[in-house]
Order: C-alpha cells, then structure tokens, then sequence
C-alpha cells in the first residue's frame, strides 16, 4: 500500500498543482534542502515568471465561465482545478462544495474537499469529508483505503500529542561580527552576552536556528494543554570565530483556562524556563526561573499578552572573559504584549518589558525598561511567480538601562547608562506549504557613554524556513 505522502502527491498531481516529487521531503535533509534551492531558482528564472500568468489568466476566465454556468458540474471542476493549481485553496473549497449542491452523493468530491481542507490545516473539517467518503457505498477500495490513512494522520496531528515547528537555514552577512551576533540573541532576552571589544569586522556566518513546539492534551475540563518550547539558534562565522554563538532556551508549563462566562478566553500559564549561550564555543551563561502568562482576548481580533517572570542567572568565567561571573545575580521582568488584527492581511503587534536586575556587585546591577512593534502585511504575489501570499514585516524597538553604580575598572566616578535601537525588514515569499524563502535585514545600535560598550551594526541574510 502506498505512503500518505505518495497518495498526496499523487492526489495534488491529478488536482494540477504540483510535478510528482517537487518540494517533497523524501530523503535526506540535503535532498530536501536541494530540491529548495532548485525550486527558488525556478520561481526566480524567466520561464517561470512567462509560465504563471497564463495560468493565472486562464482561472480568470474560467470564473467568468462559472458566473455564466453557476450550476454546470464540468465548469465548476474546471475552475476547481485550476485554483488548486494557482495557489487559490479557498476558491478551490468552494467550488468544490457548489458540486455538492448539485450532487451531495460524491464521495471523489468530498475526498478532494478532504484533501484540500487538510492543506489548509482545517483539520476538523478535512476530518468530516474524509469520513463521508470512506464509508460512502459508492467509495473505489482505493479512495476508502486514501481516506483511512488521511483520517489516522489527522488523528496523530490533533491528537493528544503534537509536536511541529520551523527551521531555517541561510547565510548572514554583517559589518560587525562581532555584534551581530548580540543583536540576534538579544531577541531571547536583553543583556545575556558579554561585553567585549568591538572592532567592527565584516563577516559572514552560517546561521541555524530552530523553534520546536510540543503540545500534550492533558484531558481536564479546563482545556489543559502542557507546552513545551525550545528555540535554538547557531551562528558559525566563517573568519571572526570569536564571535561564534550557541544558544538553546526552553519553557514548559501547563495552560489552562480555568474561568467561565465573560473571562472563559482568558488563559493562565505557568512555566519553568531555562537557557543556555556559549560564545567563541566556551560555556558562557547559563538562566533557569519561573513565571506565569496570562493571555486574553478581547475582541476576536485583539489578543493581549502579560508575562512575570523570575530568573537566576549564571554567568561562567573562560579565556576571553575572566570576570564574567561576577556579573552573576537574579532578575525580575515584567512584559505586555498586545496583537491586533486591523485588516484581513495586516497584523499588528506591540510590546512593552521592564527588568530589574541585582548582580553580585552594584556596578553590574541595572534596570531596564524595553519596548517594540511589529507590522506583517500580506500581499498577492506581484510577479506572478507562484500565485502564494508573500509577507513583508517591518519592526523597530528600543532599550535604556542605568546601572546602579560606577564600574571601578572604567571610571570610578560615572555609573553606566546604555540605550539601544534596532530596525528590521523581512520578506517572507512561500515556495510551497512547508518552505519559504527568507529574506531579512536590521539595523542594531547600542549607545553608551563609554566607547567599550558603543557598538552598532548593519546585517542581512538570506535563507530556507522549512515548517513541519
């Protein structure tokens, strides 16, 4: 009997969307990764962009056909076919459906309706359809056999245990190595890197990074889930290994929803958290701690977010820092995120935190109040490359810290103050369901009093998200 993935293939084939084989992971990652690459320089390629709007035109015209002939099945499959075949999965759903009006005893139709609602993650409603055709007296023993095995993976999907993420791989240039790297990790939390002599290097680096998502369906009447999630993130720098990152940081908790009535969307979290980082392949820094989040919605299309957390953090001494423990001590923080959906397209998200932070010795004490924003906007592919949304994000976000008492080793007499700012810009262009094609750059400035702990930097990178 053939694979799942083999019957897709096959089903999206006859469907007109995609070559056998073409961006399916079938072996090895390099295979994978390299039918990516050879993919991208398709959809970038002359012959591509020639090829897509004839396609494109030809679903114009055969909606117009289906606005003529609103209840003529050969039209509507037709039209059916080629928003598959275009990217348009929801035009696809529809149509499909308008079948059913005609004639609700199809159960080819409704496994195509199973198919496509299950690419577009509807899990339940892939779910329904499937059912309907394998148990269908009409069903071919191949269609009811294709239906069982999407409905077991629908069931290992959403079942109890759930694990997906994301992976990218790419290649980052910056004009500053050596702080690249600090404006990338400082995304995970602030000041959790050393402060070494910046000397401006130029480099490349090999970036790897992970975000893995583990879901358990802990069965209470409070909808209890236990989440765990662990982000990993890798630079390897080609010439300033100095500058070489690692870090692994991972939460894990319960979340419930334990009221009802006007508060049932709200959601209580609490969670052990703990992270990781070594820098110039030496262990530099170890947290762990605990908190809570609470996150409510509002409106359905406002979501607020409020995290507090404690943390102890332990910085290690090695070669390139020999006092770096003495920064060691424990942290508050406090932070409110707030995401609003302002148009079908057009995502909106805004953040505030403040930390209080007590070393093992004043001068390294500090607090710090950060804040951020970010727009996603979705928009039609404007080559016609592929027909797929592409996402284009703006952020920019800021830090001012003051430190509680002067550092004898600098200046006896003046305590250090710091502010930062950081600008970002990242294309997102979808290749196929699971891989993505990401570009990105950012602008990362630190300002200080003394020249030591100054720095800025300018980066851009180029890379394949592959989401599973």
């Amino acid at each position: 009997m053939r694979s799942l993935r083999q019957r897709f293939a096959t089903q999206v084939e006859r469907l007109g969307r995609y070559t056998p084989g073409k961006l399916r992971y079938t072996g090895p990652m390099w295979r994978s990764l390299s039918a990516v690459f050879s993919s991208a320089f398709l959809l970038l390629s002359p012959l591509a962009a020639h090829a897509q709007p004839d396609a494109r035109a030809s679903f114009a015209a055969a909606f117009q056909e289906t606005l003529q002939r609103p209840t003529d099945a050969p039209t509507l499959l037709k039209y059916a076919r080629l928003a598959v075949q275009i990217g348009d999965l929801e035009a696809a759903v529809s149509a499909y459906e308008r079948l059913l009006m005609i004639d609700g005893d199809q159960p080819r139709i409704r496994y195509e309706l199973g198919v496509l609602y299950y690419r577009l993650r509807s899990y339940e409603a892939a779910r329904a359809y499937f059912a309907t055709a394998r148990d269908s007296p009409k069903s071919a023993p191949d269609l009811k056999a294709g239906a069982a095995e999407y409905l077991a993976e629908i069931d290992r999907t959403i079942g109890k245990s759930r694990f997906y993420g994301d992976l990218l791989f790419g290649l980052r240039y910056s004009n500053n190595a050596n702080d690249a790297n600090a404006g990338a990790v400082s995304f995970y939390g602030a000041s959790v890197l050393p402060n070494p002599s910046f000397s401006q290097r130029p480099d490349v680096a090999a970036i790897g990074a992970a975000r893995l998502r583990h879901r358990y369906d802990l069965g209470t009447q409070d909808s209890g889930t236990l989440e765990t999630d662990l982000d990993i993130y890798s630079a390897r720098q080609f010439q300033v290994t100095e500058a070489n990152t690692l870090l692994f940081d991972m939460t894990i908790g319960p979340r419930t929803q334990p009221f009802e009535g006007a508060f049932r969307e709200v959601t209580l979290k609490p969670f052990l958290a703990g992270r990781y980082i070594s820098v110039h392949d030496q262990p530099t820094y170890w947290s762990w701690g605990a908190g809570i989040e609470a996150t409510a919605k509002p409106r359905d299309w406002l979501k607020t977010t409020l995290v507090v957390q404690g943390r102890r953090r332990d910085f290690i001494d090695n070669a390139d820092a020999p006092t770096n423990a003495r920064s060691s001590g424990n942290d508050a923080l406090a932070g409110l995120k707030v995401e609003a959906e302002l148009a079908a397209d057009v995502r909106l998200t805004l953040g505030i935190a403040a930390t209080r932070y007590i070393a093992s010795i004043p001068s390294e004490s500090y607090r710090e109040l950060g804040f951020g924003g970010s727009l996603d906007i979705g928009f039609t592919d404007p080559l016609g490359l592929n027909g797929r949304k592409w996402h284009l994000t703006g952020s920019a976000g800021g830090a001012v810290a003051g430190y509680d008492a002067p550092d004898p080793t600098v200046d006896p007499l003046v305590a250090r103050t710091q502010a930062d700012l950081t600008f970002g810009l990242l294309l997102a262009v979808p290749l196929d369901d699971r891989f993505t094609l990401v570009g990105q750059t950012s602008y990362f400035q630190r300002t200080a009093p003394f020249g030591n702990y100054a720095f800025q930097a300018f980066n851009s990178l180029l890379g394949v998200s592959w989401r599973f």
